[in-house]
């Protein structure tokens, strides 16, 4: 008991001066169980970390992008006829609102 009583003190006197005070160290102490000694070591940074969040117009933006490469592929093997002038006609109001995007 002794033992275990000076080893938890010396480490806890060693930690609060030492360059790696933010260190931890876990001993086991009989009858207590683990004992965490320090600081723990800090959270890992949010996803995205430096990073702007996405705002709900570039979400938008990025939406009419992938619509549009879509649109294309699909008008390309589409033979002539009425649905593929549905599609240019999707295609060409697509086109409208992403324009939107670059003007700001």
């Amino acid at each position: 008991m002794k033992v275990t009583f000076v080893a938890f003190s010396a480490i806890l006197f060693a930690s609060g001066f030492s360059p790696l005070a933010l260190a931890q160290a876990q001993i086991g102490v009989p009858g207590v169980g683990q004992i965490t000694i320090g600081q723990p070591p800090p959270p890992p940074p949010p996803p995205g970390y430096g990073q702007a969040p996405p705002s709900e117009f570039a979400e938008h933006c990025e939406h009419l992008r992938h619509r549009e490469h879509e649109l294309r592929e699909r008008v390309a093997y589409m033979p002539y006829g009425p649905e593929r002038a549905r599609l240019e006609g999707q295609l060409r109001e697509v086109n409208e609102e992403g324009d939107r995007c670059w003007r700001r």
